[in-house]
């Protein structure tokens, strides 16, 4: 696992601003686990809404000798079940539609819906890959006062992902 990273995963952890991470979207964990494996963080929460993708993540990190306290399973449908939310330095939502990963952001803005205002706290790392509605996520970026940092296309087995690196302006 050291070394198999493609260039969509190394593009993400060249983004990677800190030690603590939430992978909104993780399926099997992978991305966590290469970041763990090849000290760049020493925490992060694996988040999946699938429980088949929570026991999918839990044998995975079990199979790397990682352990859940390192690498935490959680089952939700974004960032609204993480404890610990202020050590958190960098969410990654990748893989999914660009107005899926927009939902995921602005339900974690609604208090009522998650108890406090995840999306509040200052100095957040946001790295964003959306597979379609590309243009749609943008423009919910621009609209709900995050700053685009970076913006790029990476080649990966043969496909191109956009990757998008911002933070919340407060």
């Amino acid at each position: 696992m050291r070394s198999k990273a493609d260039g969509r995963i190394k593009a993400i952890a060249g983004m990677i601003r800190g030690e603590i991470i939430a992978d909104v979207g993780s399926d099997h964990a992978y991305l966590p686990i290469w970041l763990y494996l090849n000290n760049k963080i020493k925490k992060a929460y694996a988040v999946d809404i699938s429980e088949n993708c929570v026991n999918r993540i839990k044998k995975n990190i079990k199979k790397y000798n990682i352990s859940e306290d390192i690498i935490i399973p959680v089952l939700s449908d974004g960032l609204t079940k993480i404890n610990d939310f202020d050590k958190i330095s960098d969410i990654i939502i990748a893989g999914m539609g660009g107005e899926t990963i927009a939902g995921i952001l602005e339900k974690a803005q609604t208090p009522a819906v998650c108890g406090r205002h995840p999306l509040s706290k200052g100095g957040l790392n946001y790295i964003l890959q959306p597979n379609s509605k590309i243009k749609f996520l943008r423009e919910f970026l621009h609209n709900n006062d995050f700053e685009i940092i970076q913006d790029i296309i990476v080649e990966s087995k043969k496909r191109f992902y956009t990757i998008i690196n911002a933070y919340k302006r407060l």
